[in-house]
């Protein structure tokens, strides 16, 4: 007659490790998907937590199938390869722990201790059970414990390693649970967290109770049925975290898809706004440009590629060098570009000056106003936003008829163009462009020679040296820091009427012999074609009259118009 009661029991032996086999397989695939898509540790230690559950209860399966239809031996090999599978929890375990706090901190630094500790304590096992098997789980030796069902029958007799192995189990299931307590209270009871410490619990409670029937022959939790509480703690184990995983998966998704339509609003507006400067950009009169920490050009609207000329051999080169190339522009003014560019990237604020290029479309030089901006990003590349317009006419000019200033001027090179742009502007009422631009380079060469042969006493040779030697401007700040003539200045007395206009630059220099130096400059100048020298007869080609003083530190110059 058939026990109805104890049937039910086999089936139940039988029934929960072939669902909870399909339970894992599930959590397997999840795990894996998400790992291959996201690459995060914790996905991969959930993966192995869920595919030792997998391989545990998918063996305690076929050890109860295998006794039952009485092939034990089977059973045994079966029996030893899931206990071997759970000896590898010691690893997925405390890798798992390792992603619930800070990886910076030391809980998960221990945590990985541990789990590589407990990867070498399964492997060691491993190695010791295949050459010696009775020392953990006997292929011969039937396991009798007091079980009473044919499933069990199959099972081979537990050794001291197994033992060994259910002790370290327990110190690593125990310090899971607390590892997981102190990551719920560091996250003040976040839901998530506190399914991971549920399910923590629940597995470490059902391998306490096989444990205890292995030792005592009894168990706490429905004992008038034998199955493997443990395949359902795991298997509940694998469902909370996962349900956890899970939870913060979607949750994460969610917050990327608010993020991601931020983005989305965020890159419409730049290209809005990028249209829009790209039209503000190219329908201004301005030539509006961006330059790299080498001063060479990045980015330039139409009119700054006209005015520039910017061809693929003119790109490579720095703007001092493309501002050289204009016949209006002599080394003074290229000593004032390089000079405003030195203070630019020193101080790093915004400058100005001015300077000649050819006008794309006459071909005749046309005096442009340069404003450029220092700008760093937080990468720290730095970049120079600049902007050149023409000069603008002042309407105030016409209303003039006479005027006069006296200025006194420190010996920077960078003040000259400010200098002779205000000295010079007024010129506008009675003379052309072309000659106001000539005019005005003259005035330089001969602030310039005051500043640089008078107040800071620098010889011609010095000079041309220095040149050669490609250290002028150093040479130069070094003469200006110096105390003995730091505190010189250039005296300029200019006056205007409808006839004339005349200036007077005074240095407080030595002087020197006006006839003689300008015949060793000459023969010098003409002989190593030096690109300096040639200031006092340009000035003498440009004014109607240039006479010095019997010292030769102030000179007299004017045009009639």
């Amino acid at each position: 007659m058939l026990n109805w009661d104890y049937s039910i029991a086999d089936a139940i032996q039988l029934m929960i490790p072939i669902l909870c086999s399909f339970l894992s397989t599930a959590v397997v695939i999840v795990y894996l998907f998400l790992y291959r898509s996201f690459k995060y540790k914790t996905y991969f230690a959930g993966f192995l937590i869920g595919l030792g559950a997998f391989s545990f209860v998918f063996f305690e399966s076929l050890v109860i199938i295998s006794g039952w239809i009485s092939i034990l031996h089977v059973g045994r090999i079966f029996h030893y390869l899931g206990q071997i599978s759970a000896c590898y929890f010691l690893y997925s375990m405390m890798l798992f722990a390792s992603t619930l706090t800070n990886e910076e901190g030391g809980l998960s630094k221990i945590s990985l201790c541990m789990a590589r500790i407990g990867l070498g304590i399964a492997v060691v096992i491993t190695l010791i059970s295949l050459i010696k098997p009775d020392l953990f789980i006997s292929l011969k030796t039937f396991a009798d414990y007091g079980y009473n069902s044919p499933g069990d029958f199959g099972r081979g007799a537990e050794g001291p390693l197994y033992t060994m192995r259910d002790f370290l189990l327990g110190i690593y299931i125990i310090t899971l649970i607390i590892i997981s307590i102190i990551s719920l209270i560091i996250n003040k009871g976040d839901m998530n967290t506190f399914l991971i410490v549920a399910g923590t619990i629940f597995a470490a409670l059902s391998a306490i109770d096989d444990i205890s029937f292995f030792h005592f022959g009894h168990n706490f939790i429905l004992n008038q049925f034998r199955f493997s509480r443990l395949s359902v703690g795991l298997s509940v184990m694998n469902v909370l975290i996962m349900t956890s995983v899970l939870r913060d998966y979607f949750h994460t998704q969610e917050k990327l898809t608010g993020t991601h339509l931020k983005l989305q609003a965020t890159y419409n507006r730049l290209i809005s706004s990028e249209l829009k400067y790209r039209k503000l950009a190219e329908g201004t009169e301005y030539a509006v440009f961006s330059l790299s920490r080498d001063f060479k050009f990045q980015t330039y609207n139409k009119k700054a590629r006209l005015y520039f000329n910017l061809n693929e051999k003119n790109l490579i080169l720095p703007l001092p060098d493309l501002l050289g190339r204009s016949a209006e522009n002599n080394q003074i003014s290229r000593q004032i570009v390089e000079e405003n560019l030195r203070l630019l990237s020193r101080d790093k604020e915004s400058v100005s000056f001015h300077s000649t290029l050819e006008a794309p479309r006459t071909g005749e030089p046309e005096e442009l106003e340069f404003h450029i901006d220092y700008y760093e990003s937080k990468d720290g590349d730095v970049e120079y936003i600049c902007r050149a317009e023409k000069m603008k006419a002042d309407r105030l000019i016409r209303s003039i008829d006479k005027e006069s200033l006296q200025l006194s001027i420190e010996n920077y090179i960078i003040a000259i163009d400010d200098v002779t742009t205000r000295l010079t502007g007024v010129l506008r009422k009675h003379l052309d462009e072309g000659s106001v631009l000539m005019i005005k380079m003259g005035l330089q060469e001969l602030i310039i020679n005051a500043i640089e042969h008078g107040n800071l006493n620098i010889s011609f040779e010095e000079k041309s040296k220095a040149m050669d030697d490609k250290t002028y401007l150093d040479f130069v700040r070094e003469r200006q820091n110096n105390p003995r003539y730091k505190d010189r200045t250039v005296r300029i007395e200019y006056s205007l009427s409808n006839e004339k206009v005349q200036y007077i630059i005074r240095d407080e220099g030595e002087g020197f012999d006006f006839d003689e130096t300008m015949r060793t400059v000459e023969k010098s100048v003409e002989k190593d074609f030096l690109p300096h020298g040639r200031g006092i007869n340009m000035a003498k080609v440009l004014f109607d009259k240039m006479e010095y003083n019997s010292k030769g530190n102030e000179v007299l110059v004017v045009k009639e118009f």
